[in-house]
């Protein structure tokens, strides 16, 4: 089965998407078979991570969406070029200024047919191309587009700084659309401290345990704030610094969003 987990926060810059693209890579280099769908339409980015190692696709997200193409067309393979175990898969939105207008500008009855086109995305994962898990990058904040993918998943990874006004932004995000986010959310508290400046874990774990009280989310990790992965050209540390702390910080989060899951039957495995 598939299971579709999108990443999502209440505004830009809490590193939602380097957080997406390199947990995305991390399952993939451990075997599993993965999927990251850019659905940030306010500000695409994934497809300036992988330039370096794909070509321009004919065919966007935008372009399913718009009923211009199917999953065949607008999926990317990139685990061979990468040399992963498991397969990664990346659907690209279109980056440029011209279509980023086009999808602020949608109405709410595209919307709507936009949601349909997500869960007949979901099907094809699932029957095709033997799929463990679908990551979304998420526009931040709330709008149609936002709640479309949070509507599609079957988890949502809020991520967050330890900032006490983006957490309160948070937690009246979670309370004022409560239906949607219920019993699925979890918490990423990301530059949270200075690398150099780490506090005890006992005193980490004390602090997770206050701002999951205040906000009723579980926290299901905290990750520093390193300034170094802002010197990574294209923010893959799992190619470019295999070996950064961060990517240790966030196997601890793979492992609670998947690894102890058994009855989700997601199994490592080599792809042909």
């Amino acid at each position: 089965m598939t299971e579709v987990i999108s990443l999502h926060s209440s505004r830009g810059g809490t590193g939602k998407t380097i957080i997406g693209v390199n947990l995305a890579a991390l399952l993939a280099r451990k075997g599993f078979n993965v999927t990251l769908v850019d659905l940030d339409f306010r500000a695409p980015s994934l497809y300036h991570t992988f330039r370096p190692y794909v070509e321009r696709p004919s065919f966007w997200v935008n372009d399913y969406l718009n009923l211009r193409c199917e999953p065949n067309d607008f999926i990317v393979r990139v685990d061979k070029v990468l040399n992963l175990e498991g397969s990664l898969l990346i659907g690209f939105a279109n980056p440029s200024i011209r279509a980023i207008e086009d999808m602020l500008g949608k109405s709410r009855s595209w919307e709507a047919r936009a949601l349909k086109r997500l869960f007949d995305l979901k099907r094809f994962l699932v029957q095709n191309l033997d799929n463990d898990l679908c990551l979304c990058d998420t526009s931040p904040g709330i709008h149609y587009s936002s709640l479309n993918a949070v509507m599609y998943s079957d988890h949502i990874v809020f991520v967050s700084t330890s900032d006490p006004l983006e957490l309160e932004q948070v937690a009246n995000i979670l309370k004022e659309y409560n239906e949607v986010f219920e019993g699925k959310t979890s918490i990423l508290l990301n530059k949270v401290f200075p690398e150099t400046n780490c506090p005890s874990d006992e005193r980490q774990d004390e602090f997770a345990d206050k701002i999951s009280a205040n906000i009723k989310n579980p926290i299901v990790g905290m990750i520093p704030c390193y300034c170094d992965v802002l010197t990574t050209p294209t923010r893959l540390l799992v190619i470019e610094k295999p070996n950064h702390p961060f990517l240790n910080k966030l196997e601890r989060v793979a492992q609670k969003l998947i690894g102890e899951k058994k009855e989700r039957d997601m199994k490592p495995k080599k792809t042909e």
